[in-house]
């Protein structure tokens, strides 16, 4: 077409989760394993999501656009049954809901390129944030889900500039999210010393922020880029006819090198931080994770051998680890400290027996990696 290339299609996706989950805790008079009711369950997910979508793009030179609509029509049920035969419900749910995306392309001159864009999508819910049976996380949680649990739409503007400066390129983007049904972990008190954790509908979230970042080519064998994104958090709902109100400022930092030598050698090193974010009911700290990868190819490049240092820490960087607070004025107030594995080595060796020079190419789904 004159005006684009106009895309249409439909899709069909059918889920059906099935759980049988036993809890047994062993009597130790009889030595027998005696079924524990009030953590065994019977928990069974059907969806069924019918969709259409066309979409007309058209990449010129100096607009070029692309614009897309998308119908969704969502069937859901969620039954449930425990083993003391107390509940067997069935929990439907149900919507049809339009997805609009528009994106627009300016090129301004040789080096400079202004872009906008707006997007509609939904994060579905998950059967284990659905599941109300409660199961012990840890000695002082419990953990269960919202079987009413509503899915997240989010709609997302974006304006942005792209400026190439030399062999290098520098890029700008303000934004605003905004999610509706948000999601969040929550605690309620289960007894005098476990927490409740339930996965709940808590309002909805906005944010509003600014990233930037650059591409850089140092020199022939040497390529990196850096990035960082700053945002205002908000959080504004209710719990349990309680009130929710919340905002906080958040940073991240993305970072990431690669340096080759000879034909065969190459090192790459990434960074990735993000600081303390605020939930519904608290905070979750900070959280780093350098990673170091060192590659070496032999014979033509069949045989490669890759050597990884994964969450660098070496005891000065505090790596892969994250304290999640939660707390509730006058009720209860529980903090814990995630450390996970730190200073990992991996090493892979691979060999390819027959090297393909022609690639199939497949048709890649609209929804696919993401929706839009």
């Amino acid at each position: 077409l004159s005006f684009g290339t106009f895309e249409m299609g439909y899709q069909f996706r059918n889920l059906d989760h099935k759980g049988d989950f036993v809890y047994e805790r062993k009597n130790n008079t009889t030595g027998i394993f005696e079924l524990v009711p009030d953590f065994s369950s019977e928990v069974n997910l059907r969806r069924k999501i019918h969709s259409g979508y066309f979409q007309l793009s058209k990449n010129d030179s100096p607009l070029s656009y692309s614009a897309g609509l998308r119908l969704e029509a969502m069937d859901r049920e969620l039954d449930l049954k425990d083993k003391a035969g107390l509940i067997d419900t069935t929990y439907s749910y149900d919507f049809i809901q339009l997805y609009p995306s528009l994106s627009l392309n300016y090129k301004v001159s040789e080096n400079l390129t202004i872009k906008t864009a707006y997007s509609r999508r939904v994060e579905r819910t998950t059967t284990f944030k659905m599941n109300p049976f409660r199961e012990r996380e840890h000695s002082e949680t419990m953990e269960q889900g919202d079987p009413e649990l509503r899915p997240e739409f989010i709609n997302l503007i974006e304006f942005g500039a792209i400026q190439n400066i030399g062999n290098q390129s520098v890029f700008a983007t303000a934004y605003f999210r905004d999610v509706q049904n948000l999601v969040n972990r929550v605690n309620t008190i289960f007894n005098d010393t476990i927490l409740d954790r339930i996965y709940s509908n808590v309002g909805v979230g906005r944010s509003y922020g600014l990233e930037i970042g650059s591409d850089l080519l140092l020199s022939k064998s040497w390529k990196g880029f850096i990035g960082g994104n700053i945002y205002r958090n908000q959080i504004e709902g209710s719990f349990r006819n309680e009130s929710i109100n919340t905002s906080s400022w958040i940073y991240s930092i993305n970072a990431n090198t690669l340096v080759k030598w000879g034909k065969s050698w190459s090192a790459q090193w990434t960074l990735n931080y993000i600081s303390a974010r605020n939930t519904a009911q608290g905070e979750d700290s900070r959280y780093l994770s350098p990673n170091l990868t060192l590659r070496k190819t032999f014979l033509e490049d069949r045989l490669s051998v890759t050597a990884q240092w994964l969450n660098m820490d070496m005891g000065l960087l505090d790596t892969n680890e994250q304290r999640i607070t939660t707390s509730k004025e006058g009720a209860f107030y529980t903090t814990t400290n995630y450390v996970y594995e730190v200073d990992m080595i991996m090493l892979n060796v691979s060999y390819t027996f027959n090297k393909l020079k022609n690639k199939a190419k497949f048709i890649k789904s609209e929804f696919g990696a993401q929706e839009f």
